[in-house]
């Protein structure tokens, strides 16, 4: 009986032993160093320069004539893709000398009219593409104060390190009177990026 005892006591223990054995289980730990997160950039430039007001300069314009095209190329030197691109046009009064009868800038910017104006190939003063700027002031034709009035926003955006071109031209017209000798206002272009 002793033995009977002794040998079920010995297949307890080497049961007990394989059965601990099945279920013990390995742990090794590391830890990574050096992860980091940083946003990306969204970064326009135009003409190669940081910032993105771009203002149009024309001076002693005399009715007929005409200024630009201008191109302005915008470019994202950043890393992350602008999805759309927004612009925005505004204008203050910038008379000259000396200013014998003195038209306000909305008088003066609607006697500017608009003969080009293009971003990435695209006419933005067709009707067919959207968006594009109407005669909002209903005098025939488009011109700056137009522009100040229009919604030019959701145009395509520009992936990182592509250049999209914009261009404009514009021409005091041929039937400005006398009123507007040495009238004047700066026209300033905003451009934004979203992504």
């Amino acid at each position: 009986m002793k033995k009977i005892f002794g040998l079920w006591l010995i297949i307890i223990t080497v049961v007990g032993i394989i059965g601990g054995a099945t279920f013990a289980y390995f742990i090794d730990n590391d830890t990574s160093y050096g992860n980091s997160f940083v946003s990306g950039t969204l970064d326009l430039t135009t003409n190669d320069a940081d910032g993105v007001i771009q203002t149009l300069y024309a001076t002693d314009m005399s009715p007929g004539a005409t200024v630009g095209p201008s191109n302005i190329t915008l470019k994202n030197v950043g890393t992350v893709n602008g999805a759309k691109l927004d612009i925005v046009f505004s204008y203050a009064e910038s008379d000259g000398s000396p200013n014998t009868v003195n038209k306000t800038a909305d008088q003066t910017a609607a006697v500017i009219q608009i003969l080009t104006l293009e971003y990435d190939g695209h006419n933005l003063l067709d009707t067919s593409f959207n968006p594009h700027v109407t005669d909002i002031n209903g005098n025939g034709y488009i011109d700056i104060e137009d522009l100040k009035n229009a919604d030019l926003t959701g145009l395509s955006g520009l992936d990182t390190g592509v250049s999209k071109n914009f261009d404009i031209s514009v021409q005091l017209r041929n039937t400005t009177g006398s009123d507007f000798q040495a009238d004047g206002i700066n026209m300033t272009m905003t451009f934004t990026l979203e992504q």
